[in-house]
């Protein structure tokens, strides 16, 4: 007896009352409503088989742009979908790898420069700086991910990666080639243009690329590659700025990327397109600017605040809390615009009003706040605390990040395995709360069987869920959806780290003010602060005696800082209970390329 199921999908979604009835076709340039009746059938002659009555579905058609009604459902299938459209072999496996090296160079940007930054705010004398270096890159990264969404959909989804690739490499020269603090600033952000299409665009390439049954295993191969890069970054950033220099933290982002650009520009062909009859200026107004421009200025009035709060300036001075109420005001005026324009939205109201997607970006926000936190703070524990050089902290962040690594390719093939992705997410968000938990733990005198240990506690937790919410998104959503669904999703993980490395920079640095005068009085604390983590123990800047006080006063800053991803874990861990039970077995999509 065939059996039915439903999954939220968007303007492609189609109804099927059984095996073969056939999908109901939407054309753009149409309004349709149609309300598909109930059937049955028999098996064996004597067996009736319920159909379950539908919503009807709503499409109507605004500049272009297909509407459709919240009850819309997505075709799905016990026997799943047609695999001959996808690669295979040795052409699968090259445009995997192109897609993993250019993941992992923007993996590799985020934490390649952790263990540099130390030795970057000495030469450029900019402790205060420290948030920004992370979060420039992070605040283009993630007010443009739901825009690329919409581009991808409309426009060839080959092409917009390159380019996108392309932008990347450029920041990277800038960031190299850097003469102040400023400028590595601004290359930051350029870079984070082009990440911000990177991570989405290779999960919609590999929707288009890979059945959705086999799809974990990819998701998880991509994903693994923060993992891999978090792994190499540290040392290689700390082996760069211990014996060559900081800069070449950006150059080695060239090679990779321009390999990544050789092999999807030759192995990977553009899915067959579906708005064909829509000129360029057409597609362009279906990107609404007016929205990614007031997210982008909300994003960066918030993260100002942050920065500024109670470090730069008091929270109560005028430009804190007048970028607080900017930041209210443009947040109001986009959501508002997002209703307004329906589909046409950066973020179509009706997907974020999905249930399993609406829980997606709350756990990908809570998770990406925690992790982003330990990723640079951890860095600031070994070398001020522990006296490591920038490749030796590297070396001891390793237990971290292999764990994170090997539990998500587990946890990737165990879902592809079996189906279901609820439990690794439970098991995940539990772990790596306790892990979050014993980190806050972490003092001078702690041994290595104590960093080592609860590195890899957290690690593994991290790991077993950081990936679920791309998997999730494409088996709830309708493929022309994904590439929407995929840059909501990473939009939200962008969005944490983002405001997670501005909050812990903010509690870092005002904790390190006020501990410093109480644990080293005889201190010149803003010189001490000046000489940044690597440069405490320098002759000259702290006074004879005052040492064990000021590694005190680091020590308690970063386990302050640290407090941070021990609540935010579990806040994900309860976000993680408002996802439906899904496997990524058996499902059928209907087709909907750009």
């Amino acid at each position: 007896m065939a059996k039915s199921r439903t999954s939220p999908a968007g303007p492609a979604a189609t109804e099927l009352s059984d095996r073969g009835a056939d999908a109901a076709a939407i054309n753009d340039a149409t309004i349709e409503k149609e309300t598909a009746p109930s059937k049955t059938s028999t098996h064996g002659g004597d067996e009736d088989r319920d159909s379950s009555s539908r919503e009807g579905r709503e499409v109507n058609e605004k500049d272009g742009a297909v509407v459709q009604s919240q009850g819309a459902e997505a075709v799905e299938e016990e026997e799943g979908e047609d695999e001959s459209k996808h690669l295979h072999g040795t052409k699968l496996a090259l445009l995997t790898f192109g897609l993993a090296l250019a993941t992992f160079v923007v993996a590799l940007d985020n934490t390649i420069i952790a263990t540099a930054i130390p030795r970057i705010t000495t030469v450029f004398d900019s402790l205060n700086d420290v948030g920004w270096y992370g979060s420039s890159y992070l605040l283009t990264t993630t007010s443009l991910q739901p825009s690329f969404g919409k581009i991808y959909t409309y426009f060839d989804v080959k092409w917009v990666y390159l380019s996108a690739l392309l932008i990347f490499e450029l920041g990277s020269v800038i960031c190299a080639a850097a003469t102040s603090s400023t400028m590595l600033i601004v290359g930051r952000a350029v870079a984070g243009v082009g990440a911000s299409a990177l991570f989405s665009g290779g999960m919609t390439i590999v929707a288009y690329s890979v059945p959705m049954r086999k799809r974990a295993l990819y998701i998880a191969a991509l994903s693994s590659m923060f993992g891999i890069a978090s792994v190499v970054g540290p040392i290689l950033g700390g082996a760069f700025t211990d014996n060559l220099t900081w800069r070449w933290c950006f150059w080695i982002n060239l090679p990779f990327g321009g390999i990544s650009i050789a092999v999807v520009f030759f192995f990977f062909s553009n899915p067959p397109r579906r708005y064909t009859h829509m000129t360029f200026c057409e597609k362009v107004r279906q990107i609404d600017i007016a929205g990614a421009f007031f997210l982008i200025c909300a994003i960066v009035c918030l993260l100002l605040a942050l920065q500024w709060g109670g470090s730069v300036y008091p929270w109560s001075n005028s430009k804190v809390w007048g970028n607080i109420l900017g930041f209210g005001l443009l947040i109001i005026v986009f959501v508002a615009l997002q209703f307004y324009l329906g589909d046409r939205a950066t973020m179509p109201p009706r997907i974020l009003k999905q249930r399993t997607v609406a829980a997606c970006a709350i756990f990908s926000t809570f998770l990406a706040m925690a992790l982003y936190a330990h990723i640079y703070y951890l860095p600031f524990y070994f070398q001020a605390v522990k006296g490591a050089t920038a490749e030796q902290s590297g070396i001891r962040t390793i237990p971290y990040l292999v764990s994170i690594t090997l539990s998500s390719i587990v946890v990737g093939a165990t879902i592809t395995t079996f189906g279901p992705y609820n439990p690794p997410m439970w098991f995940g968000g539990v772990v790596f709360c306790i892990g979050s938990g014993l980190l806050y733990t972490l003092h001078p005198s702690s041994n290595p069987g104590h960093w080592i240990g609860y590195q890899i506690l957290a690690g593994i937790g991290a790991g077993a869920c950081v990936q679920i919410p791309f998997i999730a998104v494409q088996v709830v959503l309708s493929e022309r959806d994904m590439p929407i669904g995929n840059a909501v999703a990473i939009f939200f993980n962008s969005l944490g780290g983002a405001i997670s490395v501005s909050i812990a920079q903010n509690i870092f640095s005002n904790t390190l003010i006020e501990e410093m005068p109480k644990l080293a009085p005889a201190v010149d604390v803003m010189k001490v602060i000046s000489a940044g983590a690597t440069g405490i123990r320098a002759d000259g800047v702290v006074p004879e005696g005052s040492l064990p006080g000021v590694v005190l006063a680091y020590n308690k800053a970063v386990t302050t800082a640290f407090i941070l991803p021990v609540a935010v874990s579990g806040m994900a861990f309860l976000a993680s209970a408002f996802m439906e039970w899904k496997s990524v077995k058996g499902k059928k999509l209907m087709p909907g390329g750009a």
